[in-house]
């Protein structure tokens, strides 16, 4: 009975309903190392350390370990769109909160 329990229990953790906020992780932000950056309907609105910002439940999550975030021009802050550039092996552009394809 238990183990029927735990597989429950853990099949219930892995689904979960979009949010629509998207949150990159993990890149360098200025001197920031593990950075966590928040965007909300196209704009940042919250970032800094991954010790200090809180990634909200259902989040699309962009790995950013090992790679820098820049803005693209707008500063990284909340209330700012969110036009960045997360350059790495395979640099990347958001405008408006949007991943551009390559």
């Amino acid at each position: 009975m238990k183990w029927l329990l735990l597989a429950a229990l853990s099949l219930t953790a892995c689904t979960s309903q979009s949010s629509g906020v998207k949150v990159i992780v993990g890149a360098k932000l200025g001197s920031i190392d593990y950075s966590v950056v928040v965007i909300e309907n196209g704009k940042i609105t919250a970032a800094g350390p991954q010790s200090q910002i809180p990634v909200p439940k259902g989040s699309a999550i962009t790995n950013g370990i090992g790679m820098t975030l820049e803005p693209d021009p707008d500063p990284i802050e909340p209330g700012h769109q969110a036009n960045l550039i997360l350059k790495g092996p395979t640099p990347r552009k958001m405008h408006n909160g949007d991943w551009l394809t390559p």
